[in-house]
C-alpha cells in the first residue's frame, strides 16, 4: 500500500510539476508576445504621427496654392533669328538652352524658363529666379518654371511667356490660360524644402 501511495504521490508531483512548468513556459511566451505587440503598437503610433504631420504639411501647401494662385495667359515664343546668335535672359542664362516642352509633356526635373509681365510679376509677388508653378485649368497638369526674364514693360495683362528653341514646339504649345503660383514667396510653405 505504501508503494502505491508513493507512486500516486510521485505521479501527482510530476503532474503538478509538469503543469507548473508548462504554465511557466506559456506565461513566458505570452510575456514575449505582449512585448512584441507593444513594440509593434509603438512603431505604428510613430508612423501614424509621422503621417499626420505629412498630411498637415500637404494641407498647408494646398491651402497656400489655392489662396495664392493667379490666372495668367501663357504664350509660347520661338527663338527666331531676330533674337541674335546668342540671346540671353536678363539673368545672363543662355536662352537657346531654355527647356522647351514638346507635345505638352514635361519630363521630371525639367524647368521651363519663363518671362513675366509687370502685372503677372506683381500678382505673383515674384522676383527673378523664383519658381513658378503653372497649372492647367482642366486636367490639373503642372509645369515648373523659373522666372528668368521680363516681358515688355508696356504689357498690361498677367502674361507669362515661355521661350522655345524650336518654332514647331512653340506652335504646339500656343497660347493657353493657366493658374500660376509663385512657390518661392516668403510666406510659401514650399520654401523649407
Amino acid at each position: 500500500m505504501t508503494k502505491r501511495h508513493f507512486a500516486m504521490a510521485l505521479l501527482v508531483t510530476f503532474v503538478l510539476a509538469g503543469s507548473i512548468t508548462l504554465r511557466s513556459f506559456e506565461s513566458h511566451r505570452n510575456v514575449q508576445r505582449v512585448q512584441e505587440l507593444t513594440a509593434q503598437l509603438q512603431r505604428t503610433q510613430g508612423e501614424l504621427e509621422q503621417t499626420r504631420v505629412q498630411l498637415a504639411d500637404a494641407n498647408r501647401k494646398l491651402v497656400f496654392l489655392e489662396a495664392t494662385k493667379a490666372r495668367v495667359q501663357v504664350t509660347a515664343y520661338a527663338l527666331t533669328p531676330d533674337f541674335g546668335p546668342d540671346p540671353v535672359f536678363s539673368n545672363n542664362s543662355p536662352a537657346r538652352t531654355a527647356y522647351a516642352v514638346p507635345k505638352h509633356t514635361l519630363p521630371a526635373e525639367k524647368v521651363l524658363n519663363v518671362a513675366l509681365s509687370p502685372l503677372a510679376e506683381r500678382k505673383l509677388h515674384a522676383n527673378l529666379n523664383d519658381t513658378i508653378v503653372l497649372t492647367t485649368r482642366r486636367g490639373g497638369k503642372r509645369y515648373v518654371g523659373r522666372f528668368v526674364d521680363r516681358t515688355a514693360q508696356s504689357e498690361t495683362r498677367p502674361v507669362v511667356d515661355v521661350l522655345f528653341a524650336d518654332a514647331h514646339q512653340a506652335r504646339i504649345w500656343g497660347r493657353q490660360t493657366f493658374y500660376a503660383v509663385n512657390i518661392s514667396r516668403r510666406d510659401s510653405p514650399f520654401r523649407a524644402e
